[in-house]
C-alpha cells in the first residue's frame, strides 16, 4: 500500500488565463506528502491527510497566486482544486475521498494526473 504521494503543479493550467509572459515565469513544483503515520480509514486521519494535501497543493500552485490580480484568482483556485482532486483519486482511500467530498473537493478524473504515487 502506498504511503506517500507527490503533488505536482499543472503547467497546463497556465493557459487557462495567464499571459505568455507570466507563463514563462512559471516553474512547476512538487511536494512529497507522507501519510504512513496516519490511519486514513478514520475521520481524524482523513482530515489530517486532507490538510496536508491542501497545504501541499497551495505550495505547488504558489507561482499562480493572484496577489492583487483578481483575474488570476480562478487559475490559482483551479490549480489547487485539480491538485487536490487528483491526489484524492490517486490515494484511493474511502474515508479520505468522503472527507474531501464533504469539504467541496470531489475526486477528480483519474485519467488526468496532477499527482502520482511514489
Amino acid at each position: 500500500m502506498k504511503n506517500s504521494i507527490i503533488l505536482v503543479s499543472a503547467a497546463a493550467l497556465i493557459t487557462c488565463g495567464v499571459t505568455v509572459a507570466q507563463a514563462d515565469a512559471f516553474e512547476p513544483r512538487s511536494v512529497l506528502v507522507r501519510f504512513a503515520d496516519l490511519d486514513t480509514a478514520d475521520t481524524q486521519g482523513a482530515a489530517t491527510l486532507f490538510s496536508r494535501l491542501n497545504t501541499a497543493a497551495k505550495s505547488v500552485c504558489r507561482d499562480l497566486e493572484p496577489g492583487a490580480e483578481l483575474a488570476r484568482v480562478r487559475v490559482y483556485v483551479s490549480c489547487i482544486h485539480t491538485a487536490l482532486s487528483n491526489a484524492i483519486v490517486t490515494i484511493n482511500r474511502p474515508a479520505v475521498t468522503a472527507y474531501a467530498a464533504a469539504h467541496g473537493v470531489p475526486a477528480g478524473d483519474p485519467s488526468i494526473r496532477v499527482a502520482g504515487n511514489k
